[in-house]
């Protein structure tokens, strides 16, 4: 009787003549092949079953052969091994391979669809990120990742509350000096149980803060330490954070065009729904990053509200004509976009961003 081993037979790709293009279904342990020939025919399949068989078949890889994979947890790893052989390798959002998927979704359908979403050339790929802007990416997401949960904490404890009949106005203040007065105050018509719970919430939250308030500097400290960021801090609305986690998404802005076409990449451009001659154009458009999009507007938020009505500034001046013509929030993704725009200048030069003076100024430094 024979002995059942783990080690999988798996076709070399270089039997296979003609073939092109190869993608990828990602797993832990499981992956599924497909590859096709420079006329778009599917000339090879297979299913890897364990990570050193899926390695070994990558070292295999004849020169020219294209890889595709779609965005996931190890992605960036393996598409770092396809670069230091040589090969090509494109990263493609998951979202939009879905789009490209025929029949019922498994393994095999997967990889035909990365094929065929490898044909769309609007689908911009994810850039491959060294280990350095990986790392700096995992700090901002076990940062968003803290913000969320203590966000979650402080509307469940207002809600508790207000459960009791007691409402607590938005922000960190009230939260922070309310509920211990609320929990101290022997007149507060709350069941005992329910003041122990919610000062157990109340420590996790400021916990929670804590573990922010690190992160964050350890952000600051990274922005500070690279010239870059440094140089693209010197947009008003740019603070460490954005700076950093526009270093760490790696954009490549030499892949578009235009500043246009760079903030169009985040959502921050109006959805279209246009026929024929009419133009019609709705609402933030909310594609791409979201997490880059609304530290962008939340930074242009916070410039508004530093703005003075008799600001002689050309820059202020325009601004408050967008705040009053688009309202607060219309402006700050006016705002946001105007930034996003000059940040794609900054990516690919030495230059640093100066406001423009106004008229006194001028004057001043010409005599």
């Amino acid at each position: 009787m024979k002995q059942r081993t783990t080690k999988h037979s798996v076709r070399p790709l270089s039997e296979v003549p003609g073939c092109k293009t190869v993608a990828v279904d990602l797993a832990k342990r499981v992956f599924q092949v497909a590859g096709e020939d420079a006329l778009g025919q599917v000339v090879y399949e297979q299913r890897i079953k364990s990570r050193d068989a899926f390695q070994a078949f990558l070292q295999q890889l004849p020169e020219g052969v294209t890889v595709l994979v779609e965005t996931g947890p190890g992605a960036q790893a393996w598409a770092r091994q396809v670069q230091q052989r040589g090969n090509a390798v494109r990263i493609l959002p998951a979202q939009h391979v879905g789009k490209h998927r025929s029949g019922p979704k498994n393994d095999r359908n997967d990889a035909l669809a990365i094929l065929r979403a490898g044909h769309d050339r609007r689908i911009a790929s994810v850039p491959v990120k060294n280990v350095a802007a990986l790392a700096m990416q995992a700090l901002h997401r076990a940062r968003q990742g803290y913000i969320r949960r203590r966000t979650a904490l402080s509307n469940q404890m207002r809600g508790l509350l207000l459960e009791q009949g007691i409402a607590l106005a938005k922000g960190d203040v009230a939260i922070n000096r309310r509920i211990p007065e609320i929990l101290e105050d022997a007149s507060q018509p709350i069941p005992d149980p329910l003041r122990e719970l919610i000062d157990e919430l109340l420590a996790e939250w400021r916990q929670l803060g804590e573990r922010v308030a690190i992160l964050t500097g350890r952000l600051e400290a990274q922005a500070r330490a690279d010239q870059t960021a440094q140089r693209l801090m010197s947009v008003r609305g740019v603070g460490p954070i954005i700076a950093t986690a526009l270093l760490a998404k790696q954009t490549q802005p030499e892949r578009f065009a235009n500043a246009r076409q760079f903030a169009a990449y985040f959502g921050l451009v109006p959805e279209q729904h246009s026929s024929g001659e009419k133009v019609r154009l709705g609402r933030m458009g909310k594609q791409g990053d979201g997490y880059i999009r609304s530290l962008a507007i939340q930074g242009a938020q916070a410039v508004l509200q530093q703005l003075r009505p008799d600001s002689e500034q050309p820059d202020d001046r325009r601004l408050l004509r967008w705040q009053q013509r688009l309202g607060r929030k219309g402006a700050a993704v006016r705002l946001a976009n105007r930034n996003l725009r000059i940040l794609w200048v900054l990516l690919q030069n030495e230059q640093t961003y100066h406001r423009e003076p106004n008229r006194r100024q001028e004057a001043t430094m010409n005599n």
